[in-house]
């Protein structure tokens, strides 16, 4: 989708509607997502990244490395990100996890190591695609990014996250928006969109 698509379903949706799957610090605080559509097959949302409320130190993971239960296409529609890929190789400096997101739980699995396969600057326009056997993580830019995501079904009941040994999962203070939250990022969405042109 383009940003175009992205801009058509802000305007159009009731931002009731949009407020009933969105999250506020989503993986991690400062982490925020308007969910635009949401079925079985497809889910659509906008992720804003702004370095300035995410707890980050330039060039850390924005999350830790992980995999997916579905396969998704990223967009940059405003800013800039860093997409990093990875694979699995010898060494124990990883906890690698079974993750169960409706339960916020992470089961250990084994030690291993990871390896950087592929490191990619996404500007705007460029899109990115995920599949779920990928391991993958982002670093935010110093510029406030926002991210069009187009998720397909769930393929796989757990996914993966990769935890340096030193360092524990922490979850974030998730929660829903207000309708007041919601219409406000709906109008920072907006702008970005706009500005970005």
């Amino acid at each position: 989708m383009n940003s175009r698509n992205f801009e058509t379903l802000l305007l159009e949706l009731d931002p009731v509607e949009m407020r009933l799957h969105s999250v506020r610090n989503h993986h991690v605080n400062g982490l925020d997502y308007l969910c635009l559509h949401r079925s079985d097959k497809m889910t659509v949302k906008l992720y804003f990244i702004d370095p300035e409320t995410i707890p980050r130190t330039p060039g850390e993971f924005l999350v830790t490395p992980h995999t997916h239960r579905y396969a998704f296409e990223s967009t940059v529609l405003s800013g800039c990100i860093y997409h990093l890929r990875f694979e699995e190789c010898e060494g124990n400096y990883w906890h690698r996890s079974r993750y169960v997101p409706e339960i916020r739980a992470c089961e250990f699995e084994s030690d291993t190591g990871l390896r950087v396969v592929d490191k990619e600057i996404h500007e705007v326009g460029s899109e990115y695609w995920v599949d779920v056997s990928e391991i993958h993580t982002l670093i935010a830019s110093s510029r406030p990014t926002l991210l069009g995501l187009v998720q397909y079904s769930d393929t796989r009941s757990t996914s993966q996250v990769y935890v340096a040994k030193e360092k524990e999962m922490i979850y974030p203070a998730s929660r829903k928006p207000t309708i007041e939250e919601t219409r406000a990022l709906r109008d920072i969405a907006l702008a970005m969109i706009k500005t970005s042109r």
